[in-house]
């Protein structure tokens, strides 16, 4: 900071001072003196980096800049330096969907992103390399502090939203009501979140499959739309006993009055050696119901002297239950398929960590046990295919250590080492030959270090990570898509493992992120041709590793009523495969590299009025085995007002995807079988919100959850 300046009187004046020494950061020295004094008049002035580097983690400040206005939490997040993605699913730039904590607390439901607001928000910071005590499959953490409201008693908040698609011409509305009370130390918090999901995706499909003697070719388009109803109910308590302890519970149930439906229409001709043999119209139609599902927390946050305890255990039940109906019109033979499938998971999780500080820095150690149960069943009308009712059981038990130390000028450096033994036993009551028991002990080190040379702050990270396959990718059921289509999972999938060398760089508003990753038994899709003449795809995993080298430089000035948060980078993939197919085996290059260039431009007008111009450009390249050999292009144009004199009540509307550019064209090719697929995403949006404030204040739960990276998975 290059200059802060108070009015007060002297002897505010120099307990200031004495509090400001003993601080880490600026902000949190003003805070500790909201605590302790109540300042007539404080005048602040000062010219803070909108993001900067703390050991290996960028803390972007979004609080009094114009980030705060950017509407839901969402729309801030792909703003930050070193983020991407949508607002419905955030990336970091290289490294993929992060964990994203709020004061502390994972992020359960993704539709919080849209129901925080960015205005609430006080920093965001991005760890592309986490530590030790973290789960060792979470490769990017994002960490959100909300602003610290004054005051006790009531505060209600009211959100109404519609997203209106302009070029298929149907809505997506949304609501949200929160309430909290505080009083003397207890906070009380309630909210109710309604969403209406619409979503629709257009494609067309091309398959080819060759044999020796014949090239099978089926072309068309693929349409997809799923619509559901959900009402997500949130209440809790925390209970601050002291400075020194606090503890709470919060539950969150998630409730869909009725059953969703999921639309997917095929409507293909069909070649053998470039003559037309058949035309097929499949129309399948999923009726998809859920069971009240639960998520509870509760947690512990104390210091016992110089002990600091964090505990938390956490309870959650879902489920899935899908009767799904396929008519198929064909000149070969008509037919009508039908199947029923459904899932039931159930975990246990708990985390403690305890830190305590030793020599010139701390130590953390703790331990998280995740235990989860999940069944799959699946059973369909036809003898060619076998039906399913498998039990998968997968308990983790981690313990972690991780030492951090500040050398003052030379910098600071932390290492860590986390253990995990996983047991995993996969049973299909079904079929007796798909059994499967696993053990594994592994050992994930990590190791950092960060210095500031003059006015450049750097940091350097190493990790080894890994990465379970979701509980969907393990199911050997296979599941009926069509005649000439059908898709499995595999119970045998290995773990990927991850070497991760990360670099970071920052001086004043330019930040650099460059990273090389070592990737063994890469999980992907892969084709096979059936003995039926349909193709089946399965997951596998390759017996190649992807080395992936990435490097992006965010800029973030601001001159005037006029900021500009700008990211251009580049990812490059290392893969080729050599395939098998009728003529042999010949090789196939993955290593097309990806280019990306994003420009959030803001302009804070008087009067309450903000205009934001954003750009998000990718070009075409390589993940795994997937070449998208097409760029994608969103332009989004944002009117926002506040009104009211407390600016209580903001008004905002925005066009999303001008251009109609948000596409992915992705092809692959397995040899026996290539795959071309066009997609066209709905996203070219009317988007109007309105959002109210009476008295708000934030709660204070500081539930972190355990067991999140499993949660995750559980889901897909």
């Amino acid at each position: 900071m290059k200059k802060i300046v108070f009015r007060m009187t002297a002897v505010m004046a120099v307990m200031m001072m004495a509090l400001t020494a003993n601080a880490q950061e600026p902000q949190d020295s003003i805070e500790s003196v909201n605590k302790l004094l109540e300042l007539r008049e404080v005048v602040v002035k000062g010219n803070l980096p909108n993001t900067r580097l703390k050991g290996n983690a960028m803390i972007t400040r979004i609080q009094g800049t114009p980030l705060a206005g950017s509407g839901t939490l969402g729309e801030l997040l792909v703003k930050v330096p070193g983020m991407t993605g949508t607002d419905e699913a955030p990336e970091v730039l290289g490294k993929g969907t992060p964990l994203i904590y709020i004061n502390g607390r994972l992020m359960r439901d993704g539709n919080e992103l849209k129901r925080l607001r960015s205005e609430d928000i006080r920093d965001v910071e991005v760890i592309n390399n986490p530590g030790a005590k973290y789960d060792a499959q979470v490769r990017a953490v994002v960490r959100i502090r909300t602003r610290k409201q004054q005051g006790e008693g009531l505060g209600l908040g009211l959100t109404l939203a519609d997203e209106h698609d302009l070029r298929y011409d149907f809505d997506r509305p949304q609501g949200t009501f929160d309430v909290n009370y505080r009083k003397n130390g207890v906070d009380v918090f309630a909210s109710v979140y309604a969403f209406h999901q619409d979503y629709r995706q257009y494609s067309t499909l091309e398959e080819i499959m060759k044999t020796e003697d014949k090239v099978f070719r089926q072309y068309g388009p693929y349409t997809m739309t799923w619509k559901y109803n959900s009402l997500t109910y949130t209440t809790g308590v925390n209970w601050q006993l002291s400075d020194n302890h606090s503890l709470g519970v919060r539950a969150d149930l998630t409730h869909r009055p009725k059953s969703g439906t999921n639309q997917v229409i095929y409507d293909e001709d069909v070649f053998t050696n470039d003559v037309l043999t058949d035309h097929l119209y499949s129309h399948q139609t999923s009726k998809e119901s859920k069971p009240l599902g639960w998520l509870i927390n509760t947690y512990y946050n104390g210091k016992v002297g110089k002990l600091g305890i964090d505990f938390n255990f956490d309870f959650m039940r879902n489920g899935t239950d899908t009767d799904r109906e396929n008519v198929e019109r064909s000149q070969v033979q008509d037919d009508y398929v039908l199947s029923k499938s459904g899932t039931r998971s159930r975990l246990y999780a708990t985390k403690l960590v305890l830190s305590y500080p030793v020599w010139k820095g701390e130590v953390e150690a703790g331990t998280e046990m995740t235990f989860v149960n999940r069944n799959n069943t699946y059973w369909i009308e036809k003898e060619a295919i076998a039906n399913s009712d498998a039990d998968v059981t997968e308990n983790n038990v981690a313990a972690f250590a991780e030492y951090c130390c500040d050398f003052k000028k030379y910098g600071s450096a932390s290492v860590g080492l986390r253990y995990e033994h996983t047991l995993m036993d996969y049973d299909d009551i079904m079929d007796k030959d798909k059994r499967h028991h696993r053990s594994m002990d592994e050992w994930f080190p990590t190791a950092a270090y960060s210095v500031t040379l003059g006015k450049v702050q750097t940091a350097l990270s190493y990790s080894m990570k890994t990465y379970r396959p979701s509980f969907f990718a393990m199911n050997d059921a296979i599941t009926y898509i069509s005649r000439y289509m059908q898709q499995a999972g595999s119970a045998q999938l290995l773990n990927e493992r991850v070497r991760d060398l990360t670099f970071n760089a920052s001086y004043k508003w330019v930040t650099l992120t460059a990273s090389y990753e070592h990737l063994s038994n890469p999980i992907t899709q892969w084709n096979f041709p059936t003995s039926t003449g349909a193709s089946l795809c399965k997951h596998i995993n390759l017996d190649k590793p992807i080395n992936t080298l990435s490097a992006y430089l965010a800029v973030t000035p601001r001159i005037g009523f006029w900021s500009l948060n700008a990211t251009a980078g580049v990812e490059k993939q290392d893969l080729y495969l050599d395939v098998e197919g009728p003529q042999g085996i010949y090789r196939v290059y993955y290593d097309k590299p990806k280019y990306t260039l994003n420009a959030f431009n803001t302009f804070t007008l008087k009067h309450g009025w903000r205009f934001d111009v954003n750009l998000m450009y990718r070009s075409s390249g390589c993940t795994y085995v997937f070449y998208n050999n097409t760029y994608n292009l969103r332009l989004g144009l944002v009117a926002q007002k506040s009104l009211l004199r407390d600016n209580s009540l903001t008004l905002r509307a925005a066009v999303l995807d001008c251009l109609q550019r948000n596409r992915m064209n992705e092809f692959s090719d397995y040899g026996f079988n290539q795959i071309q697929q066009n997609n066209r995403f709905s996203t070219h949006k009317l988007m109007l919100s309105l959002n109210y404030r009476l008295n708000a204040t934030r709660s204070k739960y500081k539930g972190t959850g355990a067991g999140k990276e499993t949660q995750a998975r559980m889901g897909s």
